[in-house]
């Protein structure tokens, strides 16, 4: 009788601190601590998973059900009701509770420094946040389409977003300016992520057709199918360390992953045969392997390179990025015939 009470126990503890997805909405993910952060929209809570799929809270600081995340720095930003909140990676202590004074704060991203974008669905605006003194303006306002998943693309000192309804066109707005256009119309209907892989291609889900569309880095092809049978596909991420599409099912309340198969790709577990330090890096940059590192390449948030290395046949590679602007920049390497990616920041 005692070890059936004790076995009831156990497994009730079990089922309470088991985590599932409900309603998931956006997902990043967290190089340094390779996991995934999950806002749970029906949950009102951020989970994160670990590499061995593990669910775990990794706050409940939340009052509207989480939406749009980002990671700068040391922090993980999310859009909660009106409000950007800003959670320390390494405790998920709040850092930041900014009260914009939105609708409906939905899509997020960041220019790799010190501002953050972000979508308001229902008030058709789009704010411009400075998280290093913590205040904000609205960068452009009255749209005609609620603008949705949001993305910057530096190469061409531009916002990139898109749009709900029915044909909803793809928009852009210039940094300089805060001037809207519409980039692409598309026939394509509720449309909620928008990402871009290592090679510059953007791809968009589509709650209209379950499915992520592909677009060339110029949107000058036709959009192209390439998953399918989804389930409301929400605030989508690209992987760049394994070359997957990341897909929050908010209807079936699911995460799936899908291979893309544009470089060679690694496990996530093999990138623990890196070490790249320190992470920020303000003045001298490592780059340690097992295995000698043949080739580095670096770029910038909008994918531009700035700095590329061949014939290196080095097992601890020293980079100079003093000369660097602050932000996140991706690093290629390539070690052993596989090829590594993985991000750094420069404060």
């Amino acid at each position: 009788m005692k070890f059936l009470i004790l076995q009831l126990l156990v497994l009730g503890t079990i089922v309470l601190n088991a985590q599932t997805y409900n309603g998931p909405e956006s997902v990043v993910f967290d190089s340094t601590g390779n996991r995934y952060f999950i806002s749970n929209n029906g949950g009102n809570q951020i989970l994160v998973r670990n590499a061995n799929a593990q669910l775990s809270v990794f706050t409940n600081d939340i009052a509207s059900g989480p939406h749009g995340l980002e990671i700068v720095g040391n922090t993980l930003y999310a859009c909660d009701g009106s409000f950007l909140k800003g959670f320390d990676l390494s405790n998920g202590t709040r850092t930041l509770n900014l009260n914009l004074g939105a609708t409906f704060l939905n899509g997020i991203c960041s220019d790799g420094g010190n501002y953050l974008y972000a979508s308001d669905f229902s008030a058709k605006k789009i704010f411009k946040i400075n998280i290093a003194n913590q205040t904000y303006n609205t960068f452009i306002s009255g749209l005609a389409k609620n603008p949705n998943g949001i993305i910057y693309d530096g190469d061409n000192q531009r916002i990139i977003w898109v749009t709900w309804n029915a044909n909803a066109p793809i928009m852009q707005a210039s940094l300089s300016d805060s001037t809207a256009s519409q980039l692409l119309a598309t026939n394509l209907s509720n449309c909620d992520g928008i990402v871009r892989d290592g090679n510059g291609n953007y791809f968009v889900s589509s709650w209209g057709g379950q499915a992520v569309y592909k677009f060339n880095n110029t949107f000058s092809t036709a959009p192209q199918a390439v998953v399918t049978g989804l389930s409301n596909p929400a605030d989508i991420y690209y992987n760049l360390t394994n070359d997957s599409l990341v897909v929050p099912n908010t209807s079936n309340n699911t995460l799936s992953f899908h291979f893309m198969g544009t470089q060679t790709a690694v496990d996530v577990e093999e990138i623990t045969k890196l070490k790249i330090y320190p992470n920020p890096a303000q003045n001298k940059l490592y780059i340690e392997q097992t295995e000698n590192i043949e080739f580095v390449e670096i770029q910038d948030i909008s994918g531009r390179v700035v700095f590329r290395e061949n014939n290196l046949n080095k097992t601890l590679v020293e980079l100079d990025v003093a000369a660097f602007n602050s932000g996140i920049y991706t690093l290629k390497i390539k070690s052993g015939g596989s090829v590594y990616v993985d991000r750094f920041v420069k404060k």
